[in-house]
């Protein structure tokens, strides 16, 4: 990675890294020319604080100039970085306490770095202080790790447990990144935006990383930035004539929400025409809202071939397999009869193969578990002498999908499965059908004792009408995926009650357990009075 940053002050010196707290706001910038007087000298700070070659910190990865350049200088001094969550805005400052405890204590961390979101933080290990931003080191030169040299480690989303530490050599990230960039076609001129968070592997590697590599601009925002100004960013690249960008579904369903009801007008005000690629992935795309979407876009000049929907994971650095770039979103009937989009082929180097849940390797268009060979999968996880693979060099992935034409399609988590008269189906196609319903904001469903269960995030119209709105729901379900859900299974919540990780995901384990817990009340209008206590 440090040979990319010390090639772009050599080569590309005026282009560098922008941070926007606005999108309307001028920015701050670092030009790459920059960068490596600064890391090195950064690398010396660290080094007079005791850290040395394999010295283990953890780094609560803030949207920040110092926060990264911080990240590059203790991967210059040899040292492994953990790439953690920060304390995020009205999160419990007690739980994010034990998380860097036992984040410290389990991967045998020594330090860590102390970002402002630490400072009323009591920490369980010593505090490592960010460097002044004065700081140069004129004329230094970075050095080129080997290829089994430890990059940094990242963690796995935490849905189904605590985030398990995956170590990135710097020879699988540089492979990794080789992908991406044969993938898309990046050049050095073509601008790059971002708002993901840099501790989760799509914002750090696909985001922050990759732009590293080709030496292109890199528009980075914190992810309260889009969600405050949805619009303003579509218009920011726009303005900005960015070329490029990664996203999970969850923006294009947000954008979507918020910016359908714009007159074809306004959007025409916008240039999107040089956006050429934007990877789609991390959680199941919703083809409805995707189609919508680009229709709603079509007078802003967004291509229809600009999504290439992509799958990857942490464990294999980041991508595994992408559609090209400049093809359409490809569509076909999944082996349940419902709509499912092409996640590309495998990236050189993979081999993916599926079996069924009794072991058959699958053929064409066969649903069965994901497994995955090669590429650039980690060995083990952290400190776990365990080998990822199984005994057949196979790593299983836990997801589910199929093959067509050579291309990977994704239905779902082995977790997530629902299955109804010997049929499998997945909590994603009806959450995605629920989705559509104007008064759901947000939805889990899951298996419960046998039952279809739904629980729904919904606003005042849900919890004003609650018989009414749930026999749409039912009605909708049966129409969208032919499954017939019982009304008194459908339960509304107020906003913020189902448990996401740091990543947006849904922790579908520990909203059934809260579910067959009881912890969940309905939510009702504010003019009702709850029912008094029996006795």
């Amino acid at each position: 990675m440090l040979e990319h940053v010390q090639r772009n002050h050599d080569t590309v010196p005026e282009h560098g890294l922008h941070l926007y707290e606005k999108f309307a706001d001028p920015p701050e910038t670092v030009l790459y020319r920059e960068f490596p007087a600064r890391i090195a000298a950064y690398a010396e700070h660290f080094r007079a604080h005791g850290i040395g070659p394999g010295t283990r910190v953890i780094v609560p990865f803030e949207t920040s100039a110092a926060v990264i350049l911080s990240f590059l200088a203790l991967m210059e001094a040899g040292a492994l970085p953990l790439s953690v969550k920060p304390l995020l805005p009205h999160s419990p400052k007690a739980g994010y306490e034990d998380f860097l405890g036992r984040v410290a204590g389990e991967f045998g961390a020594a330090a860590v770095l102390q970002t402002p979101s630490l400072a009323t933080v009591d920490l369980p290990l010593a505090r490592l202080p960010l460097p002044d931003p004065e700081l140069r080191l004129p004329g230094a030169r970075l050095r080129v790790p080997a290829d089994d040299e430890l990059a940094f480690v990242q963690f796995s989303s935490g849905s189904t447990s605590f985030p398990k530490g995956i170590p990135i050599t710097q020879g699988r990230l540089r492979a990794n990144l080789a992908m991406i960039l044969g993938t898309d076609g990046r050049r050095p001129e073509d601008r790059v935006s971002s708002w993901l968070p840099l501790y989760h592997d799509m914002g750090l590697v696909g985001g922050l990383l990759s732009s590293f590599a080709s030496g292109s601009d890199l528009l980075l925002a914190e992810p309260s930035t889009f969600l405050f100004d949805a619009y303003g960013w579509w218009a920011h690249m726009a303005r900005e004539g960015v070329c490029g960008t990664v996203v999970p579904n969850f923006a294009v369903d947000y954008s979507l929400r918020l910016m359908r009801d714009l007159d074809r007008a306004e959007l025409a005000e916008l240039d999107l025409s040089r956006l050429h690629v934007i990877y789609l992935g991390s959680e199941p795309i919703n083809i409805r809202n995707l189609e919508e979407f680009l229709a709603l876009m079509a007078p802003a000049g967004l291509r229809d071939d600009v999504f290439m929907p992509c799958y990857g994971m942490a464990e294999t650095v980041l991508v595994v397999t992408s559609r090209p770039r400049g093809g359409r979103v490809r569509i076909v009937r999944s082996p349940s009869g419902l709509p499912a989009i092409s996640v590309g082929p495998p990236m050189p180097g993979f081999t993916v193969r599926l079996r069924t849940e009794d072991g058959r390797v699958c053929r064409d268009g066969q649903l069965g578990e994901i497994e995955l060979a090669g590429g650039t999968l980690a060995d083990s996880y952290l400190d776990d002498p365990r080998p990822l693979t199984g005994t057949d060099g196979f790593y299983a992935t836990g997801d589910i999908g199929f093959v067509d034409g050579g291309e990977l399609f994704i239905t779902g988590r082995i977790s997530d499965r629902i299955k109804v008269n010997g049929q499998s189906l997945f909590a994603a196609d009806f959450e995605q059908a629920l989705e559509q319903l104007a008064f759901i904001r947000r939805v889990a469903v899951a298996q419960a004792g046998g039952r279809i269960v739904v629980l729904a995030e919904a606003d005042r119209t849900a919890r004003a009408d609650p018989g009414g709105c749930r026999a749409r729901i039912v009605e909708h379900l049966v129409h969208a995926t032919g499954v017939t859900v019982r009304p008194e299974d459908v339960h509304f919540l107020r906003p913020g009650r189902l448990l996401r990780t740091s990543s947006g995901k849904l922790q579908r384990r520990a909203i059934v357990a809260a579910y067959e817990r009881g912890d969940f009340t309905e939510a009702r209008p504010r003019t009702e009075e709850p029912p008094t206590p029996a006795g």
